[in-house]
């Protein structure tokens, strides 16, 4: 078994026959020969491994060898059916073809960042293949000399080599291709002719034309390898090059891989596993899987978390005393040493990674035509290079199946499917530096808390996660959860959200809190990780986990519960009282003598695109009250307790004996009492202490609970609650046959449309929008702000900036809030700007983007006007300072963000 270090480290390497095989194939595709051996001349192709940092791209790349030689029975099996180019057919084929790979064939490797100097790419890259091949020989000098002799002539070159080395092959391996946009590369002149649109793909264009050159020659197998962002641009790039270029899939280690790799893991020389838990050597199957799901199995993090485990056992003795949770915690609070995110996201950066991150949570299969073609609204490059920017990593997986594709010698061949991964060893870093954007918070937690036993790829479970989303956001800019159309006329819908106490202030975090799920068959514990509570054990799950305000989210699939709790408390005790009779929706304010406040309980059932034609009837309305608000009232002792619970029932499509109790299209409220139906079908109400039962009665269909009420959302609520285009977004997004694309770019517009005020987006009609009732409580930010808003179908303008500033797009056709109105007022200042001078310089260049030369001259002028107080600069002051048009906008976004991060702290 080869085995490599790593600082303390060593490790075995894991072999890779997936990806030795896909660089075989590729070079077969080059060279389609006759009957001889002879080939026909095809464009060439590359293997080409673009992936993120640590994921085995070099090890792979410098030990092909290595890996022919394990997997010397594979091949020959394999290359029996179809030899390698230049090895005529007949018996024995797969013999000498293996013998070709391993006898026969100069291994070369190179890496870009230690380029020789010179004035030709050409000739120094020929120059160079040369020494490198031959310094394997006894007499490279005299060899040397031969083959530079021809160097000119590509094809008079190449064969004068493979002729002194008595070589068949040459097999080329590229590391650190980026290294072509760097500083470096621009000695050679021919790599900068403009050919596109900026150098960075002009370089990359010049650098194939001149690979070609060797590649064309019988008979070259080259693989490529270093995160780059463009390395091709377009379809019609890749479709004119010189070359074709083949993505070398290299996936991270599977759960069973890591087990294998750190039971085969050395630290200082010992197992590691007896270095962690001398008294159990062997290890626990809870430690490998703790390490794969924090690392992902990205080759480098599995590795670089061992290490990190090693030097603290040197320090602390061992681990073998920590439970299964603290080892967890240990593991967790091992930080990255690569950073391969940005440093610095802008707003659309946020969005873009936002999305990314939950066609990851959501496990969309991308088509492998569509990693290699296609682009997402502004940004034309390539998927697999959008990706890569932001740190994400590949899994090759089948079209249907959830789980990755079992691994069978030619069953890869056919899996053309991938999916994002991201190791939440890096999200760490994304949280900690974004943790005050709402929409990046709520879908970094959501990564961070999800369950491996949900069912990610389910039209509800996206459903739920996108609806809840939404809901999140919006609840973070509303006053009064009248707002939200879903909770019109319902016990909380002139509940205020304006305490610091409350979820509605981001004092106390509202993001959504992952719980366990319910279970109608099995209660309590089922392991250390894993708890299953059963319907009647409300009582304990209230106190444990909805102890206080927040919205919550059972983690797994199979919940017999709500798909969504919210708690939330009444500050104001602004109480109604809810007529009783004709299940009537009007509601009164109810003076109440008690200073306890009142808590509402929400279960929310959600049931969107993922039912029959039919809809929801009323069967399934009994059900879903049966499931949460019978335990609820029989085990939480509402009354003592000052609680309230609700149920509320979202669903895209009704049946008609429900869709027909809307009355103008508005939720329907059913409150405390008994319902009947009636020998014509309808529904009949009685309180619930009524001795008297209504005539003409066929059956009893539901008994609502004191203190309890079922809020049946009606499609117009919820479409108005999730907007139009919104709504249409969805749908997208569930389409059957839906390609990566038309999936992810609905995620993208329901992100951006999650950082803008989302209340102004909302379709209420203009009666609604004139008489107040969206105001929004003064003590959050306007969330309008054009920093946060992306490209639509309707004509814009871009904002022309200085080179060093990333541009935002500006929609001069849309309706925005003036830019002297952003100010907030005095309140919105936090308290330490009193005492502690403001570094406008700092500001101005790390949030603003502003450049220094620019930064110094603002930071002075602006301290000396209005010193820390940042609520009194608005557009017509930064002109006044005579502020650059470019960078007006930008100062402006920043502050509006800032003045929202203040207010969340």
């Amino acid at each position: 078994m080869d085995v490599f270090s790593f600082k303390g480290v060593k490790h075995p390497l894991v072999n890779r026959e997936s990806a030795l095989l896909q660089v075989i194939e590729a070079f077969q595709a080059s060279h389609l020969c006759d009957e001889q051996g002879f080939s026909k001349g095809q464009r060439p192709h590359v293997s080409i491994a673009p992936q993120m940092y640590g994921s085995g791209k070099s090890t792979f790349g410098q030990n092909f060898q290595t890996f022919v030689s394990m997997n010397k029975e594979f091949l020959l099996h394999y290359l029996g059916k179809m030899g390698l180019p230049g090895i005529a057919e007949g018996d024995n084929i797969g013999e000498r073809s293996l013998d070709a790979l391993l006898n026969e064939t100069l291994y070369v490797v190179l890496n870009l960042l230690d380029v020789p100097r010179g004035r030709c790419f050409e000739d120094t890259l020929f120059e160079w293949i040369s020494r490198e091949a031959l310094s394997q020989f006894p007499n490279s000098a005299d060899l040397l000399s031969q083959v530079l002799s021809c160097i000119g002539n590509p094809e008079k070159w190449f064969q004068k080599l493979l002729q002194v080395t008595k070589k068949r092959y040459l097999y080329l391996f590229i590391d650190e291709i980026e290294a072509l946009e760097g500083d470096k590369f621009t000695m050679f002149k021919e790599l900068m002719v403009t050919r596109r649109a900026n150098r960075v793909q002009t370089v990359y264009c010049s650098f194939f034309g001149v690979l070609s050159s060797i590649l064309t020659q019988p008979f070259v197998i080259c693989v490529l390898a270093g995160r780059s962002d463009a390395v091709v641009t377009s379809q019609q790039d890749a479709l004119t090059s010189p070359v074709i270029l083949s993505f070398l899939r290299l996936d991270p280690f599977s759960e069973a891989t890591v087990k294998y790799f750190i039971q085969n893991t050395t630290y200082d020389n010992e197992p590691i596993l007896k270095v962690l838990f001398p008294s159990h050597p062997e290890g626990h199957d809870w430690f490998f899987k703790q390490v794969y799901d924090y690392t992902g199995g990205v080759p480098y993090y599995v590795v670089h978390v061992l290490n990190e485990l090693g030097k603290r056992c040197e320090r602390w003795n061992s681990f073998c005393y920590l439970s299964e949770d603290e080892m967890k915690e240990k593991i967790e609070k091992v930080a990255p040493n690569l950073v391969v995110t940005l440093s610095r996201m802008t707003p659309k950066s946020m969005i873009f990674f936002s999305s990314m991150l939950l066609a990851s949570i959501f496990e969309f299969r991308i088509p492998k035509r569509e990693i290699l073609f296609g682009g997402l609204g502004s940004y034309p490059e390539y998927v697999l290079d959008i990706a890569n920017h932001f740190g994400f990593y590949y899994v090759s997986c089948s079209r249907n199946e959830q789980d990755e594709a079992s691994r069978t010698p030619f069953g890869f061949r056919k899996e053309t499917f991938f999916k994002l991964v991201f190791p939440k060893i890096v999200l760490k870093h994304i949280q900690s530096r974004y943790w005050t954007i709402p929409p990046v918070r709520f879908v970094c937690s959501l990564f961070s808390s999800i369950s491996r036993l949900d069912s990610p790829s389910s039209r509800g479970f996206k459903f739920e996660i996108i609806f809840t989303l939404i809901l999140y956001v919006r609840w973070c800019f509303c006053s009064k959860l009248g707002e939200l159309s879903i909770f019109r006329h319902s016990f909380v819908e002139h509940i205020s959200i304006e305490s610091t106490k409350t979820i509605g202030s981001l004092k106390v975090d509202p993001i959504p809190n992952y719980v366990p799920a319910f279970s109608s068959t099995v209660s309590g514990i089922d392991s250390a990780n894993e708890e299953t509570y059963h319907i009647n054990t409300w009582k304990p799950f209230f106190e444990k986990y909805l102890s206080k305000d927040g919205i919550f989210i059972p983690i797994r699939q199979n919940s017999n519960g709500p798909d969504v709790l919210i708690r939330v408390t009444d500050m104001k005790d602004n109480s109604v009282l809810a007529i009783q009779g004709e299940s009537s929706s009007e509601q009164t304010p109810m003076e109440t003598e008690t200073t306890k406040k009142r808590v509402y309980l929400i279960g929310i059932a959600l049931k969107c695109f993922q039912l029959s034609s039919s809809g929801v009837g009323r069967s399934m309305i009994k059900s879903e009250v049966a499931k949460f608000l019978h335990p609820v009232a029989s085990q939480l002792e509402l009354m003592q307790n000052n609680l309230r619970a609700i149920q509320l029932i979202v669903s895209d499509k009704y049946a008609e004996e429900v869709s027909k109790q809307f009355r103008n299209n508005q939720n329907w409220i059913l409150n405390s009492g008994v319902y009947y139906e009636d020998n014509n079908n309808n529904i009949v109400y009685s309180s619930i202490n009524s001795e008297i039962q209504p005539q003409n009665i066929r059956k009893e269909w539901l008994c609502i609970p004191p203190h309890c009420q079922v809020v049946v959302c009606s499609t117009t609520s919820l479409r108005t609650f999730l907007g139009c285009k919104a709504s249409r977004d969805i749908e997208s997004v569930f389409g059957d046959d839906a390609g990566w694309l038309e999936q992810l770019k609905p995620l993208y517009d329901l992100l951006s449309d999650s950082f803008v005020d989302l209340l102004r987006r909302i379709p209420f009609e203009e009666s609604e929008r004139n008489s107040g009732m969206m105001e929004r409580r003064n003590t959050h930010p306007r969330m309008d702000m054009n920093v946060m808003q992306m490209e639509e179908t309707r004509g814009e303008s871009t904002i022309s900036a200085p080179n060093s500033l990333q541009q935002v797009p500006f929609h001069p056709g849309r309706e925005q809030t003036p830019m002297a109105a952003v100010n907030v007022g005095q309140s919105m200042l936090a308290s330490t700007q009193s005492f502690v001078d403001f570094d406008w310089k700092k500001f101005l260049i790390e949030s603003a983007l502003i450049p220094e030369e620019y930064a110094g001259r603002y930071a002075t002028l602006l301290h000396s006007v209005v010193g820390n107080n940042r609520s009194k600069v608005d557009e017509k002051l930064l002109r006044i300072i005579r502020v650059h048009e470019d960078h007006l906008f930008y100062i402006l976004a920043a502050l509006r963000v800032d003045e929202f991060v203040n207010n969340s702290q």
